[in-house]
């Protein structure tokens, strides 16, 4: 995952990567409408559309992070890439803990369609229930630009939410709800592998389903849960309960090594040198001044020399600094 992606800024201290394929599904999406001899209404319809859905998979993301803050977890880094994000935070042994930074990633989107609909109100725009129901159009003739880019942000949200919140497969959202009762029920050796049992069936839907619609991101996700829920199936045996180290709304995810780039690893060496070299001259100073320790408890402190009392005072003075 990371070989293919780069990083592109850092928000609130978190650094947030982008696959590259996820530019390039962007630009097909984006050609699409000119390619098919589209207006360029469509065209901007298309790139607000994607703006939106990347602001909102982005605070998806953030959701996740910004709970594992508040349970005292570490939030890494971020990656987005074709089937969504992929937020690295701190894993908590305490399955509520969990359950709590997962529901925070729907959470942001509910709250983007509460304001949508918000927004829609105050725009003056007639109020329709089938605006709640994101199979059904997105673009009306009667909604100027602005209004259809509301209904789209609400439309989204919906999806967004509806999707993770809703699927009980593993390693989405619902599927990591599901993990987290089970584990609370069960124990975590059961939980994993009734969670796993669950989601290939639902993974292998999602896959046919795809197929028959003709969505390549459903069959993607579809194989993508499959191979997660199998991996996750596998990772447990009766006598290692297979403990992830980082979180996402994918689910858990394995942190591979990073491999270290040629500057990288001489900082990394550098440092390691430097450490060393300032612990064996904290050693040699702490010898020298329990030699001198010894000699004053025997002779007195007047039986010192000057370079014997400054490497006293030297020794003082780093305590000092290190207070």
């Amino acid at each position: 995952m990371m070989d293919w992606s780069f990083r592109a800024f850092t928000l609130f201290g978190i650094p947030v990567r982008i696959h590259w394929t996820l530019l390039l599904i962007a630009a097909v999406y984006l050609l699409r409408p000119l390619l098919e001899g589209g207006s360029s209404y469509w065209f901007a319809f298309t790139a607000a559309g994607l703006g939106i859905l990347f602001v909102q998979v982005l605070a998806h993301e953030l959701g996740h992070c910004w709970a594992a803050l508040r349970v005292g977890q570490y939030a890494d880094q971020i990656v987005l890439w074709p089937l969504g994000g992929l937020a690295y935070v701190g894993h908590s042994e305490d399955p509520r803990e969990d359950m709590f930074i997962t529901i925070w990633g729907p959470a942001v989107n509910v709250f983007f369609g509460l304001a949508a609909i918000g927004a829609i109100f105050a725009a003056g725009m007639p109020w329709h229930w089938h605006y709640l129901n994101p199979l059904m159009a997105w673009a009306l003739p009667s909604l100027n630009f602005g209004e259809t880019l509301l209904l789209a942000t609400l439309k989204i949200s919906i999806v967004l939410a509806a999707f993770n919140l809703l699927v009980p497969a593993y390693p989405l959202d619902g599927g990591r709800i599901l993990l987290g009762y089970l584990t609370l029920r069960h124990g975590p050796h059961a939980a994993m592998r009734l969670s796993a049992r669950i989601s290939i069936p639902i993974g292998c839907v999602l896959t046919v389903w795809g197929f028959l619609q003709g969505d390549l991101f459903l069959i993607l996700l579809g194989i993508w849960v499959v191979i997660q829920a199998y991996h996750l199936k596998q990772t447990v045996t009766a006598d290692d309960v297979y403990t992830p180290r980082g979180y996402s709304d994918r689910g858990y995810v394995i942190e591979e090594p990073r491999r270290e780039g040629y500057f990288e690893r001489r900082r990394r060496m550098r440092r390691e040198r430097d450490a060393a070299r300032r612990a064996q001259e904290e050693m040699e100073l702490r010898r020298r001044v329990d030699e001198l320790l010894d000699k004053v408890s025997r002779e007195g402190i007047g039986s010192l020399t000057p370079e014997e009392r400054r490497v006293l005072e030297d020794a003082s003075e780093r305590l000092r600094d290190r207070g």
